[in-house]
This record gives C-alpha cells, sequence and structure tokens, in this order.
C-alpha cells in the first residue's frame, strides 16, 4: 500500500515539474511560471492543486496527494466529509469557514 502512495505522488510530481516546463504564463506584463498558476495559488486557495481537483471530479471523492503520504490515517482519496478528511489541510477556504457567521446583536 504504502509503494503506492509513492508511485501516486512521483506522478503528482512529475506532472506538476513538466507543468513548470512550459511557457510562462504573462499578467500585467509580468511572468508568471506555470506551476504557480496550477500548484501554488489553487493550493493557498483551497488546500489542493489543480491536479488533485481534477482527480477529485474523476472519482467523486476527496483526493490529496500530500496528505495522504504523509498522514496513516488518510488515503490519497477518501469519501467526501469522512473523519480522514476533517483533518485535511483546506487553505484560506478552510480558515474562512472555521470562522463562525457574525451573530445578530
Amino acid at each position: 500500500m504504502h509503494n503506492r502512495k509513492i508511485i501516486a505522488c512521483t506522478i503528482c510530481c512529475l506532472i506538476t515539474m513538466l507543468g513548470g516546463c512550459a511557457a510562462p504564463i504573462i499578467v500585467a506584463g509580468v511572468a508568471i511560471p506555470l506551476i504557480v498558476v496550477t500548484e501554488v495559488i489553487p493550493r493557498a486557495i483551497n488546500g489542493k492543486g489543480l491536479v488533485e481537483d481534477g482527480v477529485d471530479v474523476a472519482t467523486g471523492k476527496d483526493c490529496r496527494v500530500i496528505e495522504g503520504v504523509v498522514r496513516d490515517d488518510r488515503q490519497l482519496c477518501e469519501k467526501r466529509g469522512s473523519p480522514a478528511t476533517k483533518k485535511d489541510f483546506k487553505g484560506l477556504s478552510g480558515v474562512l469557514d472555521d470562522q463562525e457567521p457574525d451573530k445578530p446583536h
């Protein structure tokens, strides 16, 4: 089982690195490497990269490579809302979800 996690992590890392070899995206005259657009920004927002978001759509599960590799209690893909997914890093969206809404005065 551990070998499958390593293989899956390696594949995702290779896909990400290959994306970084592509021409940078130009925004307002500034070159932004593709890896920033496909991995860094999405991971900061929702805790996972675009590759993981695509696997989520394909499987219907919550898939996170980093969480699945470093945590023994988490598979690469878990049923959404399972106890293991509660501990996942969810980026800025997780921070906003954790805040209680304003209570009426």
